[in-house]
């Protein structure tokens, strides 16, 4: 069969988002339906089989995405999409957010090996992506693995990662953005023997928070309206589900595991107000916990990041309140970091001891050197490029489904150095963007701002807030700006996607394949 051109597929990509705008696209079960889903068909797989006499350490999962309903704001009830998960077989762990679309928060253990039944009864194709996690491609969520209604798909892996805190959300080409907004998805946590000896807070205090934002129409249902330069834009920001959530503490100190699960909001977190000050101080990211603390003015938080702070209220008087807020930058696109925005007050209502301090050393955490790169004097570069009407492209082309250039084509278990550009576009097409490897966790070597003027300017209302310690699998690229990292490809042989987790710009075809050879 005739590979489509890349005209055809933009032309494909960008009648999405116009029917998307035409319908407001409130996103029921079955909203373009149609012929556009034909590159996301369901691909057949065979069905493994879940034992129940597995060892103890494994553990079997059963997802299922269906759609339900949830009382979000006042009036009519809001049609969300939810993962329900049961725990079938084996010691993982789940909590299920009350009061939220979101889908309960998996925690597992290093070492185990986790089955997943995925059963899809939704009225569109979909496939679960465990973003984060180093698993094989045929788990990873490519979306040539994108399965049909009524049917179901089976995976097995072993957790090789380290203690963090990852998510799991659907990865469908041209469809992740829309299913995302709908309310798919959810915290996977992974523990290890180094995190749990560590003295940090834990039950109640070790406090997970999701920030996403919605529109809605005059029936309180979500609407998903975005384009292909800004994204899209709720009006309402909401962390768990919860808009304006508030939060009963004690004078103690809490963990709080922040992920950014907004389609394109990028997000300058600070704390605002209290009795005292209350520092930004980072013991993980995106890959888990840091070598040691660093505390920072404000951290920058692109769409699938993820940041753990040591939130230390120890010092805070009973009636005083603490705001998590984001806080106003410029420089990262149109309408980002224009306003300031309260995310969780933490109202201190009780005093209570605190035996916790802030351990000086969190982690092992051997960093990659250049000079360990086999290709040290001659990275991988991928430029970002934007072609009017057709959108922001990696590497110069835009998404196909299996197809690879040739500097795509990577050396499996190869540590190399990469460099990605983003150069500095004109205004309106200058925006920053969230780039995101599937499979692995990297280190960032060096960050290199090319523009100047108001580019620098720009930059310099993000750059002390942005967290590029320890491991990460995705990071804010600013306009102008060059970012070099150094990625140990996976082990794993096989065909994965990298793209920017500005959720309408991946389905508009900012992806591309890599394969491990």
């Amino acid at each position: 069969m005739k590979r489509p051109s890349q005209e055809q597929v933009a032309l494909s990509r960008r009648e999405l988002l116009r029917r998307s705008a035409a319908a407001g696209v409130g996103l029921g079960v079955g909203v373009l339906g149609g012929p556009l889903l034909g590159s996301v068909a369901a691909s057949p797989r065979k069905r493994l089989e879940l034992r129940e006499t597995d060892p103890w350490h494994s553990a079997s999962l059963e997802f299922t995405l269906s759609p339900d309903s949830e009382q979000v704001l006042a009036g009519p009830p809001t049609t969300v999409w939810r993962y329900g998960v049961t725990v079938r077989q084996g010691p993982a762990e789940m909590v299920s957010p009350v009061g939220s679309w979101l889908g309960p928060i998996v925690r597992a253990k290093r070492g185990q090996t986790i089955r997943i039944r995925t059963v899809n009864n939704l009225a569109e194709p979909t496939i679960t992506h465990y973003h984060g996690l180093d698993v094989p491609d045929t788990v990873d969520g490519h979306p040539r693995f994108a399965f049909g209604p009524g049917q179901s798909q089976d995976v097995v892996f072993s957790v090789l990662n380290r203690a963090g805190t990852y998510w799991y959300h659907p990865h469908p080409d041209m469809r992740t953005g829309a299913q995302v907004n709908m309310g798919l998805a959810g915290l996977f946590i992974v523990e290890d023997d180094e995190e749990q000896v560590l003295a940090l807070p834990r039950g109640e205090r070790d406090i997970p928070l999701v920030i996403q934002d919605r529109r809605f129409d005059p029936d309180n249902q979500f609407l998903y309206t975005a384009d292909m330069v800004n994204g899209f834009w709720g009006t309402n920001v909401f962390v768990n589900g919860v808009q304006n959530m508030v939060r009963q503490v004690g004078t103690r100190v809490h963990r709080l595991r922040i992920l950014n699960g907004s389609a394109s909001r990028i997000y300058k977190l600070q704390f605002t107000g209290g009795s005292s000050p209350v520092p930004m101080v980072v013991i993980g990211n995106d890959g888990g916990l840091l070598a040691e603390p660093r505390t920072y003015p404000y951290v920058m938080l692109a769409p699938g990041e993820r940041v753990e702070l040591w939130a230390d209220l120890r010092n805070q008087t009973v009636g005083s309140s603490v705001t998590l807020r984001s806080t106003t930058f410029s420089g990262a696109g149109s309408g980002q970091g224009s306003a300031n925005i309260n995310l969780v007050r933490f109202d201190v209502t009780r005093q209570e001891p605190e035996s916790l301090t802030l351990p000086s050393t969190l982690s092992r955490i051997d960093p990659y050197r250049l000079a360990d790169a086999v290709n040290q004097s001659n990275p991988r570069t991928y430029p970002i490029s934007f072609m009017a009407g057709m959108g922001y492209h990696l590497n110069n082309a835009m998404f196909e489904m299996e197809a690879t250039a040739a500097n795509e084509v990577v050396p499996a278990g190869a540590l190399e150095v990469v460099d990605l550009v983003n150069p500095a576009l004109p205004v309106p097409r200058s925006t920053a963007h969230p780039m995101h490897w599937h499979g692995r966790q990297f280190q960032i070597l060096s960050r290199t701002m090319n523009g100047t003027g108001a580019y620098l300017t720009n930059y310099n209302t993000v750059k002390d807030g942005l967290v590029d310690a320890g491991w990460k699998d995705t990071f804010l690229i600013m306009p102008g700006e060059t970012v070099r990292f150094l990625m140990k490809w996976t082990d794993y042989k096989g065909l994965f996607v990298y793209h920017c987790h500005n959720l309408p710009h991946e389905d508009m075809g900012m992806m591309r394949n890599y394969r491990t050879v």
